[in-house]
């Protein structure tokens, strides 16, 4: 297996949804299921690749426990800044992800790469700490800088785990030349 291809496919259900009569027809647990096969499968030379591990299980659990109908509204009714806590497992993981990534890309000599991994790693951040101005200083302006935040390290992420699964760096397997 190549541990970026489930990773990447994982953080693709997580990001849609398909909504069909008030169930995400993509489940999030589902792609966190996917998200921790890869990450299970990755070298152990990734940097804290032990707690990217103990975070992806964390992001299943919660998105299990809202994926009901109707939870995650209530949630947030309730208190948006719990709404928030529970997307820390999830922010917890993406930061790990482009941290070991990042650092196993510049110890590769992939400086650039390793630049696009330090890019997520700040948008991530963005995204966990504007919520706590949003919501401790109520600095409402923030809300959507962070949605922003959230939504490009997503979708940056799932664009470099693709862009870097064959990397011998990343558990990969350079394709081999037909003929060889």
């Amino acid at each position: 297996m190549i541990p970026l291809q489930p990773v990447a496919l994982g953080l693709v259900i997580v990001a849609l949804v398909v909504d069909g009569n008030g169930w995400d027809l993509l489940p999030d647990p589902i792609g966190w299921a996917l998200v921790l096969l890869g990450t299970l499968a990755l070298p152990r030379e990734i940097h804290r690749r032990d707690a990217m591990v103990v975070a992806a299980a964390l992001a299943l659990v919660a998105s299990a426990v809202i994926w009901p109908p109707g939870v995650a509204e209530r949630v947030a009714d309730t208190d948006e800044s719990l709404s928030w806590a529970l997307s820390l497992p999830q922010l917890a993981y993406l930061f790990l992800l482009a941290d070991g990534l990042r650092r196993a890309a510049r110890a590769a000599e992939e400086g650039s790469r390793a630049a696009w991994f330090a890019t997520a790693e700040t948008l991530v951040v963005g995204a966990a700490v504007l919520p706590v101005l949003v919501f401790g200083a109520g600095a409402d302006a923030l809300a959507g800088i962070a949605v922003l935040c959230a939504t490009l390290a997503l979708v940056l992420l799932v664009v470099l785990t693709l862009t870097s699964a064959r990397a011998p760096w990343a558990g990969g397997r350079p394709r081999a030349i037909p003929g060889t």
